[in-house]
């Protein structure tokens, strides 16, 4: 998944990006934005805490935009509502 983020975000690091799919796919297991519910279904070895800042800093990160996020995600999942 990080390289079709790459595609759609070519000015991000690689590191960064492999973060922000873990976190969106965990966003779409928690079928929830709250923080401490995404991160239980983060595939870190870390605290519930620590898992809850790496989704809080991929979220509140000042390079990624919501229109970022739904150009990545809209094409992976199927027609239909999407409410974030």
């Amino acid at each position: 998944m990080a390289a079709h983020l790459k595609t759609h975000l070519p000015h991000r690091r690689m590191d960064a990006l492999k973060r922000l799919a873990e976190v969106l796919l965990a966003l779409l297991q928690a079928e929830s934005t709250l923080h401490r519910k995404t991160a239980l279904h983060l595939p870190r070895e870390a605290t519930p805490e620590s898992k809850t800042r790496v989704v809080a800093r991929v979220f509140h990160d000042a390079q990624l935009t919501p229109q970022d996020v739904t150009d990545v995600l809209l094409p992976l999942l199927p027609e239909g509502k999407l409410t974030l």
